[in-house]
Formats: C-alpha cells, structure tokens, sequence
C-alpha cells in the first residue's frame, strides 16, 4: 500500500579489494541487471543453478536433492522459515444450504481430524515443524501465546473428531445413509475444497486434506487451482454463494518482527479483510467483534504495559483458535540454493535470502556479467499497485527493488531501521504523558475536501516525531517533493472514509483496514524544508520501535496515483479485488502494459484539461503540475508501464508470457545509499548453549535449580556474550503446563556503534541464568516424567533457541 505513516498499516564483503572499491563511488546495488525468471520446473531450476545459468533460485528445492546440493561445489543451500500450511473455512450460516463448516465445532474439530505428523513426516519429509496457531515456535511470540495455545491440546485424534463431528451434525439434523456419508433432507452433506496445486507438496497436502475429510462422512468434491484462481473463488466471491467450503491455504512471511500483532489480527480478525467476506460490504461477512476489540487494541498499542499488551495477544490468540475459522497444521523449512559464485546474500530469519537487501548486496565472482539471474516459480500471480495489490510473495521481492520504504526491518532483530526516513527528534514518554498538537499541523477533511488545520488547542498526541525525508529523483528523473508526501497523506482520509451520496473515493476492502488508524492521526505540521512533524496517540513500551509510528514516504509520484484515482472512481479499474469481482472489472495493474496505457491517457486527458488535484489545489502551480504530468506520459510511452518507483532499481521490461522480468540499476547520484551499505548484514548472529546443567532428578515439593550459559556468536563472526532472557516451561506426565516464569541473562556489556552509527552490544564475560523453582511450584507435580522447555532469546536477536529436557519427578 501507500507507504503512509508505515508501522500503523500495516515493513562483510566476499571480493577482491579491487572490485569492492571499484563500487564504492556508485549507488544502489552491485548488480547492474535483475532478471527473475520463471522456472516452474524445481527440478530443472536446481540444474540451471547448478551449471550456473542461473544465480538462485526464490523457491524450495525437491527435499530429495538436499543432501546432494549440500555436497554439491556448485551450490550454497540456505535453509528459510518456510510456508505455514493451512486450512480457510468458509463460516457462511444461511438457511438455503447447509453447511457443515457454520458449526464452530465441526471447525474445530478438524484440528484433530488430521494428523500432522503425517504432513510433516510423509508430505514435508521431515523439513517442517507442526504448528496449531500462526506463529509456530522460531517466533519471538510464541513464548507469549504457548500459555493459551497448550491448554487446548490440539492433536491427532480421530476418535475425539469423528464423534464431535457426528454429535454436531445429528444436532443439525443428518443422518448417515449406508455407505457411510451423512445426508440433510435427503441430500448428501457436500464439502467443496479448492485445493492449490503450484507445486507436489501443495497438491499433495490438499489431496490428504480431502481424504481425511471425505473419511468421516462428508462428498467431497475437489477443485484444483493457482493463487490467481484462489484470488477469485476465495477472496474475491461472496461466502453466501458457497463457490467453496474449504480452501488449502499457505502462507510465508517477507520480514522478521519482534514484536508481531498483525499476524494474529491478519489470521483471525474481520476488521483486517483477511476474513471470508473481505469487508466487501456487497458480501455476506465472518463477523467478532470481540476478536475485532482485542486484535484492535493490540495493533494500535492501546495498553499501558509489556504485561498488559501480551495478555491481549493471548486473548487474541485463544479466541481466534477456538473460532477455527482458520486452521494450521506445519511450517516447512525451505531449502533455498543460490550459485557458490554469489557472496554477500543476506539469510534474513523469516524471508530467508530471498528479500530485498540481499538482492542489493549480492555479488558474483569470476563472471564478466554483471546481471543477477534470479528463478522463480512464478512471475506474476497478482495486480501490482499500491493500495490493495501486490499481496503475493512475488510481487513483494520484485517491487521492493523498485520503490522504497521509509524504513527497513532489521533482519535478525525484526527492529525498524531508518532507510528513506531519518527521525532527528523523538517525544514519547509514557501512556499517560502527551503533547500538545500545533494550530498549524494539517489533516485532510473528506467530507469538505480541504486541508484542515487543528483549531482545538487541547488536541494532543503521545507521540511527535521529527522526521528528515532522503528524497531523490523519481525513475521518470523528476525530483521528489513534499507534494508527493501530501498526496500519500491524503489518500488514506479520502478512500478509507465513506461520505455516503455514492462516494466514488471509497474502497471497502481498504477501508476495512486502514479506517480504524485514522483517529490516531492527529496531524502533520511541515516545514519549507521538507521536514515534518508527526503527531500520533500511539506509545510503545520498546522506544526503538516508537519513530516507525510517524513515518511518511510515497511508493509512487503523486501524479500516478491521481490518475488512477480517477479511473477507479470512474468504475474503469479497480484498487480491490473484492470490488473489482463485484464490479467486474480489472483490478488496476500498474505494470500491465493496457492498463499502463489507460492511466497514460488519464494523464493526457489531465494535461489538457489543465487538472490539479484536489489536495494539491492551491499548493502548486499550473506549470508544475502539467511538467509533473508530461514526465509520467514520457516514462509510460517508453517503457510500457506505470511503475514509477525511488528505490535502486526500476522496472526495464515485463514479459510475464515469456515468464521474465527485468530490472535495470537506477544509477543517480541523488540516490542516497551508497553500493554495500548492507553488508554488515551478511553474518546473523546465533545463539548458542555453552552449557545446560538441569539435574535429571526432581523431587516433588522441594526446590529445584538449576543454571544456563548463553554466548551469542555475532555479525563479525566472533563470540560475545548474551544479553537476554530464558522463558521456561514445565509439563506434567500428562503434558500440562504446571509451572511458568522467566530469567534473565545478562553480563557486563559496552556499547559500541556499528558502521550505519546505530549502537551494538558487546559482552566481555557469560551470560548466566540461574533459575529456582521454590517448593510450592515443585508441588504441583505428579510423580513420573516430567519435560522442561527452555525458550532463550537476545537482545540483539528475539528468534527464540528452544531447548527441552525430560525428568523424572519423584516423590
């Protein structure tokens, strides 16, 4: 989307000495060429990585080739956090069809139904863990959310299933005929399932997904289809219509976070338009709007304490799991390969190597050529603009090449990084200290169309960030200007507020998600030299993440998305998928050459209509506006696209027939990143046992210690100690948490700075926990075998190290 305010919406050189200074005086990144190719084929990507006609390939290898990769010269396998496997019911509750998946029991039931075991062991061949909730254990919150998530004891049993199954449909009113599937009114009981087929492992899971099913009574009738159909059948239709029952979803993250509240409103809230109905007020909706509040509070931070925010996650998580409108079953481990001629890859802890800053930092060896050669399994999958696109981990790589963010996810913290926004100054204290918002700070008014200025004198916020934008020239080689930050801070107000008379600048879907924010914006005062004040009513207890709130950055010129606001407002073009199936009409596409074609002519037609933008009346000037229009008209006729982006590449040429894509360096001086700022990124840091003394022993009702050592092997590839904390959890025989609680780990540190000047810690002894658990705790033990777990985290590195031991408890 519009990279506005960006937190609330939801983001060491492998070369000779002659070649690393060669790209010191350039920008960007080293390669002068992307090109990402579809390769279908995984089997034959491994080959052309192999033989070296191609550099990486973004997609898991066949699991049978791993061993021989590892052993293979040619090759350098990075293991990724990979896709979470999963199921999406549709919940609709009409009185015309009977569906089984309304009944919240039956939904949950088939947590039970289907073994994940058999997934991880047969279908993932061991690379995968089994997960019941959407966070899965290398998640800095799992620690949070395993209170809630154990007690429920979601497994394999079919024995519990098909009898909470039966007890619910009798109660419905069915019946099973002879051979064995339940009938309604005389009419089989029918569960329709899209099954994705992109690859084997997809196909299979659903394949499996569907027997088990079909095995406790219900006609299953299966549907096979890409992410492209999905987009249409799922997101796109209207529950009601009951086009499908059960969908195979999966999911992989782009970015490691420490802190992660969208996932859990992402998963499991309606307001957030991930849901069955999308908010597409034209569709039937999933609706909770207790999961809503909860899932609300924790994304806009309305809570006073660390305590009080994870006892909302917890909330969030236990409501969403028992809803069961959403199911998860294994998150794979991905085997990535790239060319052993390729250094400088950066192996991000969620999106693996397979995001932007490695793609930026990577260089080949021993090869006159200076393109990357990037496969994929697909291209194109889905529409590329700003608003409601580019929602398919396709889209996201390539276009995070091409248009820049205001900040950058550090990728083993998960912590905000400054990148095209500099924060100089920062006012945010605590949840109950605020500041008072100026009369000249600004905010956009959609029902009068104008800019308002605050006339409240008591208007205050919790948090004012000064903020420093690091403009540059746009791809088309028009400067930035605060005008482009207006525009994107006016968008928001305008499409995600429904002023009712038929208000053709609204999207629902949009809105659904963006609306709730609004009011935490209190305004923007800016400056003659482009600098701003952010006012929001939003704090964090984690002050490193607290200036991300104020960030404003545009992902396109102001003029591109005035264009196409005036082709969706005229019903020609879409932002929505969920609006353009109601519509039927195209979701825009900026990088679609018709459709490219259509906003040139909005363009032309807006030049000689001598247009500006309500937003931008009275700011610019005539001349300017119609020079703003005339490079963008340019840019389209050249290229054959109306991507027109900031970041260190642009988009040359798109030939989704052909299956390429290709990327040319945007080599300006006014780009402010200089070649290789990313490589102190190379090396992740990585927790590390030095030693685990944890007697075998317990006896029930008397203390028990024991005491942990941590090192933390760091960037530089050396061995310093860890500050951070141990959360531990101890099971009974019948694997219930009887005892929780948490340590600290911590030693003597100094602060030191690293190349971009933002501080490091570095400890100069071990770190140690030493943890008791007193007598009344040990009590709560049954004799027999017990289990500790052990989730250890850093400072500098929140992926969590979970380590488990048996013991024996005795009386």
């Amino acid at each position: 989307m519009l990279a506005f305010l960006t937190a609330l919406f939801a983001l060491i050189l492998f070369t000779s000495n002659n070649y690393a200074f060669s790209q010191l005086n350039q920008t960007g990144g080293y390669a002068d060429q992307v090109k990402f190719i579809r390769y279908s084929n995984e089997n034959v990507a491994y080959q052309e990585v192999s033989n070296g006609h191609l550099d990486s390939y973004f997609f898991q290898i066949p699991l049978q080739l791993v061993e021989s990769a590892k052993k293979n010269p040619n090759l350098e396998v990075f293991e990724k956090e990979g896709l979470s496997y999963g199921l999406l019911l549709n919940p609709y509750d009409g009185n015309q069809t009977f569906n089984p998946l309304s009944i919240k029991e039956i939904r949950f039931a088939l947590n039970f139904l289907i073994d994940r075991s058999f997934i991880v062991n047969n279908i993932l061949k061991g690379f995968s863990d089994p997960i019941v909730e959407p966070y899965g254990p290398t998640s800095p919150e799992y620690h949070n959310v395993l209170p809630v998530v154990d007690p429920l004891k979601i497994r394999y049993d079919v024995n519990f299933a098909t009898k909470s199954i039966n007890d619910s449909m009798t109660k419905a009113g069915a019946v099973m005929d002879q051979t064995g599937k339940y009938v309604i009114d005389g009419k089989p009981v029918i569960v329709k399932i899209l099954i994705r087929n992109d690859d084997l492992i997809r196909k299979s899971f659903g394949d499996f997904v569907a027997s088990e099913i079909e095995k406790a009574g219900f006609t299953v009738v299966k549907e096979y289809g890409d992410l492209t159909k999905a987009n249409r059948v799922v997101y796109g239709s209207n529950p009601a219509d009951l086009e499908w029952n059960v969908y195979t979803e999966s999911y992989i993250s782009s970015s490691f976070s420490r802190y992660n509240p969208t996932t859990v409103s992402q998963m499991y809230a309606p307001w957030f338009g991930n849901m069955p109905g999308s908010q597409n007020p034209g569709f039937w909706q999933y609706s909770n709007s207790t999961i809503d509040d909860i899932t609300q509070d924790l994304v806009f931070n309305n809570f006073t304490s660390e305590t009080e925010r994870n006892n909302l996650l917890q909330q969030a998580e236990s409501v969403g799991l028992q809803e069961a409108v959403r199911l998860f079953f294994a998150r794979s481990f991905d085997p990535y390969i790239a060319s052993s001629k390729i250094s400088g890859l950066i192996n991000d802890y969620s999106a693996g190597i397979a995001n932007k800053l490695s793609l930026i930092n990577a260089i080949k060896h021993d090869v006159d050529n200076s393109t990357l050669n990037i496969g994929m399994k697909e291209v194109y999958q889905g529409a590329w603009n700003n608003v409601k696109g580019c929602t398919d981990f396709y889209c996201r790589i390539i276009y995070s090449l091409v248009t820049d963010t205001p900040t950058i996810s550090n990728p083993y913290s998960g912590d905000p990084e400054p990148s095209r926004n500099k924060w100089t100054n920062l006012f945010s204290k605590s949840p109950n200290d605020t500041i008072v918002v100026p009369s000249d700070a600004v905010i956009w008014n959609p029902y009068n169309q104008s800019w308002d200025k605050n006339q409240n004198q008591s208007t205050s916020a919790l948090t004012k960030v000064t903020m420093e934008p690091l403009f540059s020239k746009w791809h088309n080689g028009k400067f930035m200007d605060k005008y482009d930050l207006l525009y994107t801070y006016y968008f928001p107000f305008e499409w995600s507020t429904d002023t009712k008379n038929n208000d053709k600048t609204f999207d629902a879907e949009y809105s659904s998600l963006i609306l709730p924010s609004l009011s935490l914006i209190k305004g923007v005062k800016f400056y003659d030299n482009s600098t701003f004040d952010t006012y929001v009513d939003l704090w964090h207890y984690d002050k490193n993440l607290v200036p991300s709130y104020g960030t404003l950055w545009p992902s396109e010129p102001w003029e591109i998305t005035a264009a196409t606001e005036r082709l969706v407002a005229g019903n020609k073009l879409s932002y929505s998928k969920s609006d353009a199936n109601i519509k039927h009409i195209d979701q825009l596409s900026l990088n679609l050459p018709v459709q490219a074609e259509m906003i040139k002519q909005e363009l032309i037609d807006m030049f000689n209509e001598k247009y500006i933008p309500n937003p931008l009346k009275g700011l610019v000037s005539l001349e300017y506006a119609l020079e703003r229009y005339k490079s963008s008209i340019d840019w389209i006729t050249t290229h054959h696209n109306a991507v027109i982006g900031n970041g260190p590449y642009y988009l040359e040429t798109f030939n989704p027939t052909g299956g390429v894509i290709t990327l040319q360096a945007f080599r300006d001086s006014t780009y402010p990143f200089k070649t290789g700022i990313y490589s102190e990124y190379e090396n992740p840091p990585e927790i590390q046992i030095v030693s685990l003394n944890i007697p075998k022993f317990l006896k029930i009702g008397e203390p028990f210690d024991f005491d942990v050592q941590v090192d933390v092997k760091n960037q530089s590839n050396g061995t310093n100690n860890l500050k951070g904390s141990i959360d531990y959890f101890v099971f009974d025989r019948n694997n219930k948490i009887v005892i929780e609680g948490s340590s600290l780990i911590d030693s003597p540190f100094i602060n030191q700075s690293n190349s971009r000047g933002q501080p490091q810690t570095q400890m100069d002894e071990p770190g140690t926990a030493a943890i008791s658990l007193n007598a009344s705790q040990t009590q709560e033990l049954i004799p027999g075998p017990a289990k500790i777990k052990l989730i250890i985290t850093s400072a500098e590195s929140p992926k969590p190290l979970i380590q488990e031991k048996t013991l024996i408890a005795r009386p």
